[in-house]
């Protein structure tokens, strides 16, 4: 049974974390659509569906997306595990998550108010010690699940999001 690591995976970390851009765009008081990202890994080899990395994003301004998911952590310095899964939380970031070989599944089109539930429900998340099958598909998953219980989204759309995540459509 895997273990959750303490803080999200933060706890005992060295070096530092993923740069925020958030104090550069505000996440606007308007309906955006929320997607999955499905990134194949950066070594563009052969890889097996469970190596696509998953995200939750959504644009806050131009050049400005609003990332929700783990990653991965390493330093040499760093006590086991190393390296880890880690969330952050939440954070702004300039990189376009669709500009490299990326599949977007539309998760659908979500207020401020949704949004925000989502980045609370993220912090409730476990993020697990690795063990060479819990990955960030397992986090997204979770989160997804946390998502339609609370009623951000149905069922049937968590159904469909799950599969065509899967897919990688």
């Amino acid at each position: 049974m895997p273990v959750a690591l303490p803080e999200q995976g933060r706890s005992g970390t060295v070096g530092e974390p993923p740069i925020n851009l958030d104090w550069t765009a505000k996440d606007p008081d308007v309906d955006l659509p929320v997607y999955i990202i499905v990134s194949a890994p950066r070594d563009n080899g052969p890889h097996d569906p469970r190596g696509l990395h998953w995200r939750l994003v959504w644009q806050v301004a131009r050049d400005r997306w609003r990332n929700v998911h783990i990653v991965e952590h390493r330093d040499d310095r760093q006590r086991a595990p190393n390296p880890r899964y880690v969330y952050w939380g939440a954070l702004t970031q300039s990189s376009d998550p669709s500009a490299s070989k990326s599949t977007k599944v539309l998760v659908g089109m979500m207020s401020l108010a949704m949004r925000q539930s989502i980045e609370r429900l993220a912090l409730e998340v476990p993020v697990m010690w690795p063990d060479g099958t819990w990955n960030c598909q397992n986090w997204i998953l979770d989160l997804l699940t946390r998502m339609y219980r609370s009623g951000i989204i149905s069922q049937r759309r968590w159904e469909e999001v799950v599969g065509a995540a899967h897919n990688g459509q």
